[in-house]
C-alpha cells in the first residue's frame, strides 16, 4: 500500500486504457481509480487493511472486466477462512457505448483487531479459492474459472489462473493507497486521505502461440521477459499518483519497444440494487416467513455493495 502527499488535480482518474507493446507482441491495460474507489470504500467503515484489499480487487476487476467485447458482467470473488473471508467485485460492460460500471464489497471478521494482525495478504485472506465469472445474459451459459488462493497477493492468484487455465503468460501489478492533500500555505498534510487504486496488466499474445496445443510448455522469450521486468519497475506510487498520466507512465516503461495506446474507457460506480427489485424478491415469501424478518414493525434490508438501507411494511408486501 502506498501513501502520498500532493496537490490533488487529477484528470485521468476512473478510466482504463488499453495499449500494445508492438515489438514485443504484448497487449495490456492500465487502470487508474480515484473518486470511484474512494466512493466505494467510503460507503463502509472498513478497517484500513480491508479497504486496501478491496481496492486491489476493484482494480483487478476493472482490468479483467474491461476486456469483454460484449455487454455482460464480469465478477470476481474470493472465499477463504482468514479475517477477510470474502472479496466481491463486479464490472458491467457497456460495449456499445464504451466503458463500464464497477462495484464491490468485503466480508470480514468485525471482532478482529486488525491493528494487531499481520497485514500481509496471506494472513488476512487465509486459505480458500478465487473465482472469476463471466455472465453474458440469460440466453448464454455462464463461464467460471476457479483457482486456489495460493499466491502471496491477489495479482499472483490471478496470474496463476491465466497460466494454468488459459495458458496465457500474464503479469499484473496492483496498487492501493491513500492520497493526502496538502492545503495551500500549510506544512502539514490534511488528516484524512482519499483512497486511490491503480493496476497494470500485460499479456504475451504472439500469433505463434495461437497454434500451440493447450498443454504446450512455455519457453519464455526475451521480449516477454524484458516487458515483464520493465512492468515490475513501476512503483505503487506511479500507478496511483494523479500527477502522472497513464500515457506518460506507459511511455516511460515501454517506449523502446514502441508502445501504442488506444481509446480509454470510462468507469463509473454502478449498483444494481433498487427498492422495487428488493420488494419483488420479498413478495415471493409467505406471510409466515416474512413475519420472522420483522423488527420494530418493519422489514429492513441492506445492500452490501452501496450500503443503502431499505424498509418495507409487511402488510403492504402481502396485500398485493
Amino acid at each position: 500500500m502506498s501513501a502520498a502527499v500532493t496537490d490533488i488535480a487529477a484528470t485521468d482518474d476512473d478510466r482504463i486504457m488499453p495499449f500494445a507493446v508492438e515489438k514485443a507482441d504484448v497487449r495490456g491495460r492500465i487502470v487508474r481509480l480515484g473518486p470511484l474507489v474512494d466512493d466505494i470504500l467510503s460507503r463502509h467503515d472498513y478497517p484500513q487493511p480491508v479497504s486496501a484489499l478491496l481496492g486491489e480487487a476493484l482494480a483487478l476487476t476493472a482490468l479483467l472486466g474491461s476486456a469483454l467485447k460484449f455487454d455482460g458482467i464480469f465478477s470476481l470473488q474470493t472465499k477463504s477462512d482468514g479475517p477477510v473471508s470474502a472479496l466481491i467485485a463486479d464490472y458491467v460492460s457497456h460495449a456499445r457505448s464504451g466503458g463500464g460500471t464497477l462495484r464491490g464489497y468485503a466480508i470480514y471478521d468485525k471482532d478482529c483487531d486488525f491493528g494487531d494482525v499481520d497485514s500481509s495478504f496471506r494472513a488476512l485472506i487465509g486459505a480458500g479459492h478465487f473465482a472469476m465469472t463471466i455472465d453474458q445474459g440469460k440466453q448464454m451459459d455462464r463461464y467460471q474459472g476457479i483457482v486456489a488462493l495460493d499466491g502471496d497477493s491477489l495479482a499472483a492468484c490471478a496470474q496463476a489462473y491465466f497460466q494454468t487455465s488459459e495458458q496465457i503468460p500474464t503479469a499484473i501489478h496492483l496498487a492501493v493507497g491513500e492520497l493526502f492533500e496538502r492545503p495551500q500555505g500549510r506544512a502539514a498534510p490534511a488528516a484524512a486521505g482519499a483512497w486511490r487504486a491503480g493496476g497494470l496488466l500485460i499479456q504475451y499474445l504472439p500469433k505463434s502461440r495461437l497454434d500451440l496445443p493447450p498443454d504446450a510448455e512455455f519457453d519464455e522469450p526475451e521480449d516477454w521477459r524484458r516487458s515483464r521486468m520493465l512492468m515490475e519497475t513501476a512503483t505503487d506510487l506511479e500507478l496511483t499518483d494523479p500527477a502522472i498520466a497513464p500515457e506518460k507512465l506507459l511511455y516511460q516503461l515501454f517506449h523502446e519497444d514502441g508502445v501504442r495506446v488506444f481509446e480509454p474507457q470510462s468507469l463509473k460506480f454502478g449498483c444494481r440494487c433498487s427498492r422495487l427489485r428488493l420488494e419483488n424478491v420479498l413478495r415471493q415469501y409467505s406471510r409466515e416467513t416474512l413475519s420472522e424478518l420483522v423488527e420494530n414493525g418493519k422489514i429492513s434490508a441492506n445492500c452490501e455493495f452501496c450500503n443503502a438501507d431499505y424498509q418495507f411494511d409487511m402488510d403492504a408486501l402481502v396485500s398485493r
